[in-house]
């Protein structure tokens, strides 16, 4: 996971979901294959693989900065959640089981990218 200064153009911050939240709720294909999460000077990305027998058969969600409406950060007792809502309002990117200083470091991340970005 890389950070860097959010005026930088080439910035990417990353979050993964836990293995060990995906075991304990039974999810065999999160536990092999993490979801991911990114985000860049660009927009949000949500990377996840549908069936773990079939890893190449990875499900790509895009959403560009300029359609983000709202990120909100659930805090759960061990583990967050992240949700991405566009501003039309339909499929949300969502992301469980996060690390908590991962998640809270995202949302930072994603929330002054937005409020940095130009109106217009």
């Amino acid at each position: 996971m890389s950070e860097q200064s959010p005026v930088a153009g080439a910035d990417k911050i990353a979050v993964h979901s836990s293995r060990l939240w995906a075991l304990l709720h039974f999810r065999l294909t999160d536990a092999i294959f993490p979801n991911t999460m990114a985000a860049d000077h660009v927009g949000v990305s949500l990377v996840k693989v549908a069936f773990w027998l079939t890893p190449w058969m990875r499900g790509d969600e895009h959403l560009p900065l300029s359609h983000i409406a709202e990120v909100t950060h659930d805090r759960g007792l061990m583990w967050d959640k992240i949700t991405v809502e566009s501003s039309g309002g339909l499929n949300p990117l969502v992301i469980e089981g996060l690390p908590k200083g991962s998640a809270r470091d995202f949302v930072a991340h994603v929330r002054t990218r937005i409020n940095a970005a130009p109106l217009g």
